[in-house]
């Protein structure tokens, strides 16, 4: 859920005067000090590290891939690809769920400068969605890779690159069918994972399955020239969430389309990149300034994007 940093109150047995400039300390010797009344701050932003990347064979044997009845494997295979800082530390678990007919290369970029950002950003490449893995694609899937992805999750907390992560910070991000498959991760009933802390959505279809009331935040994002998910799309999502309780930060990016900003080198891909790394931070990492300022944050290239924090009106 949301990590929300608080100052902790203190038991302080020393007598405390005051004076026409404010609090003191009582010391010792009889003589004060003035007090400095206690702050609460955050690390900043983490941007610009150098990134490496590796391949984990991932296989969950506890599930089988099965299309129309038919069982094609009795486990379901998992390649996935990992981007992360060069640098030793431990930072937060960011899993990315790709969309259809396309596998993780495809979002490299977005994935390495999240990396760069500070964050384990691991992406599965899914075997009926995912061309590569040379089996017919099949949408209906999709339930199945909610299970995919917190195969991964658990996968990466106990393997070997455990060390590198930031224990109890987990997001989820997606785009197209991986956005329906963060959405349900999210919020719908039975397949939420407690462990994720918040997620984001770029064009996703409404959500169909009992919808969980929850204060887990999300970054609702789409461009209104989309011509694979129609716009109205994301517009019902915001009201579906919004009316449940949802914190919703709901990102339109103007004059995009389906696929440039996330996978390609458009004049919306910078915003996109810096607005998700906002929010993961935000929501997430507990940096910058925090969840009340990320309103302002994300609203800096009003040509490009137009941000709403509230339920939208019915969307027909």
């Amino acid at each position: 859920m949301l990590a929300v940093v608080a100052a902790a109150a203190v038991s302080i047995t020393l007598l405390l005067a005051t004076s026409g400039d404010g609090p003191h300390r009582r010391t010792s010797d009889g003589t004060t000090n003035p007090t400095t009344p206690p702050t609460t701050t955050t690390p900043p932003p983490i941007r610009g590290l150098a990134v490496t990347s590796t391949q984990l064979p991932l296989v969950d044997t506890s599930r089988p891939l099965v299309e129309d009845g038919e069982t094609l494997a009795p486990y379901r295979n998992l390649p996935t690809t990992v981007w992360m800082p060069s640098a030793s530390g431990r930072y937060p678990l960011v899993v990315f769920a790709s969309g259809y007919d396309v596998g993780p290369p495809t979002y490299a970029q977005f994935c390495s400068y999240l990396a760069s950002s500070g964050y384990v950003v691991a992406a599965p490449s899914f075997p009926l969605e995912d061309p590569a893995q040379g089996h017919t694609l099949d949408r209906s899937d999709i339930p199945n890779e909610v299970g995919d992805v917190s195969f991964v999750i658990k996968s990466l907390e106990t393997g070997s690159l455990a060390h590198h992560l930031e224990p109890g910070r987990v997001a989820v991000v997606g785009h197209s069918d991986g956005a329906d498959v963060a959405l349900m991760i999210g919020y719908e009933q039975g397949m939420v994972n407690p462990q994720v802390s918040a997620v984001v959505a770029d064009a996703p279809d409404p959500m169909t399955g009992t919808i969980v009331p929850s204060d887990r935040p999300l970054l609702l994002v789409q461009g209104n020239d989309d011509t694979v998910v129609p716009y109205q799309s994301s517009q019902t999502v915001f009201s579906q969430l919004g009316s449940v309780g949802v914190p919703v930060w709901y990102e339109t990016l103007l004059g995009a389309g389906h696929f440039g900003p996330i996978a390609g080198n458009t004049q919306w891909t910078p915003v996109l990149d810096q607005d998700v790394a906002d929010f993961l931070d935000a929501t997430v990492a507990g940096r910058g300034p925090g969840v009340a300022a990320l309103g302002a944050e994300l609203s800096t290239s009003p040509t490009l994007q137009q941000l709403q924090t509230e339920p939208a009106a019915s969307a027909g």
